[in-house]
């Protein structure tokens, strides 16, 4: 009887120790816990010493766990970086949990991007079999430089479809360049024109346009985006001014709208009353000179002569004219006169010659020759 007890004690025994060992190998059995992918995506991508001026990030398609799509990261860099060779990520713990992920290549690794390359960087765990996760293609790509703004108006058209009056469309003649200083643009229109109504077409090199009607330039306001008929009949001047993209920058042209043929003289052809033989005479008024253009003028250069009649050896001018001149300048709408002078040193006789006047805008000096100068042919008796 004691035997058996004591045999039922020692199976108790061994079981306890068996149940034990067991509980124990239980409890040292690895995690089967799962990696959730969703914390691998990358925040950012910031790379070795260059500051990207843009980067976007599509992120991974991820079903069920499982990557289906890779992502996409996008890096602008600025115009300035002159290569995309040896670079670099800097990837830290802001942008990924370095504690459970791993990310090849690793910063140490320095990467071409010319020539469009992309490259693929694959997210692994950090533990255990290292199997990867995620991935992301990386491509980077400089900025255009931005083309350099010469704030220039680089076109000026009155054009027929909106100003209907005009024959066909009018453009810019002459432009004046002046670094430092306002520059110019000529256009003329037909003889007749309404200066108060004019629509024009502008093309510019910068980024927005303003303009004044005032001779205080600062007082532009922003050229309208929508067609507009502006008033420029004298004294209403036109200052354009381009600004660059960063508003640091301006430049300022003068619109000067005329007629080629501003002067008109009244008569065209005139005889002086008579004058003495020996005896210098002077005949103010003779007929008038008319401004029937757009700005005040002046004298362009001095006047000359042709067709003298008779020829004389040397050639000696008989008849010289002149014109008036207001003080200031001759305004548009008005008029001055025309005089003759016939020299005393010539026997009497039938004189005969034609003056040929040239005219500028008032104080323009680049407004020379782009006029029509204008003629009057005067016959002058001398008498005993």
């Amino acid at each position: 009887m004691k035997k058996i007890i004591k045999l039922q004690s020692i199976g108790i025994i061994l079981f306890s120790m068996l149940f034990t060992m067991s509980c124990s190998d239980d409890n040292n059995s690895p995690s089967t816990s799962v990696l959730n992918i969703e914390e691998a995506k990358l925040l950012d991508f910031p790379l070795f010493a260059i500051e990207p001026t843009g980067i976007e990030i599509v992120q991974p398609e991820i079903v069920d766990n499982k990557e289906v799509t890779y992502g996409e990261i996008k890096i602008t860099l600025p115009s300035t970086i002159t290569s995309l060779e040896n670079i670099s990520a800097s990837i830290t713990s802001k942008e990924l949990n370095l504690s459970k992920f791993s990310i090849s290549p690793s910063n140490s690794v320095n990467l071409s991007f010319e020539d469009g390359k992309v490259h693929v960087f694959t997210i692994s765990a950090a533990t255990g079999d290292q199997e990867a996760l995620l991935h992301y293609n990386v491509s980077i790509i400089k900025e255009v430089a931005p083309v350099p703004e010469t704030l220039k108006i680089t076109g000026f058209t009155f054009e027929k479809s909106k100003n209907p009056s005009l024959p066909n469309d009018i453009t810019i003649t002459k432009t004046v360049e002046d670094d430092g200083g306002i520059d110019k643009i000529y256009l003329f229109v037909p003889l007749g024109t309404d200066f108060t109504d004019l629509v024009p077409t502008i093309a510019y090199d910068g980024t927005t346009l303003y303009y004044t009607q005032e001779n205080n330039l600062n007082t532009n306001v922003e050229f309208p985006t929508v067609d507009t008929s502006f008033d420029l009949k004298y004294p209403k001047p036109l200052y354009l001014t381009v600004k660059d993209r960063n508003g640091d920058n301006v430049r300022t042209t003068n619109v000067i709208v005329d007629v080629v043929n501003p002067v008109r003289i009244e008569t065209v052809s005139v005889t002086s009353p008579d004058a003495t033989e020996g005896t210098s005479e002077y005949f103010p008024g003779v007929t008038k000179w008319v401004n029937q253009g757009n700005h005040k003028i002046n004298f362009q250069k001095a006047t000359i002569y042709k067709d003298i009649s008779p020829v004389i050896t040397p050639t000696t001018n008989v008849i010289t004219v002149d014109r008036a001149l207001p003080s200031g300048g001759l305004i548009p709408g008005e008029s001055a006169n025309v005089n003759v002078r016939v020299s005393q040193y010539f026997p009497e006789g039938t004189y005969k010659t034609t003056a040929v006047f040239y005219t500028r805008i008032y104080h323009d000096f680049d407004s020379d020759d782009l006029f029509e100068p204008v003629e009057v042919t005067v016959t002058a008796n001398i008498i005993k």
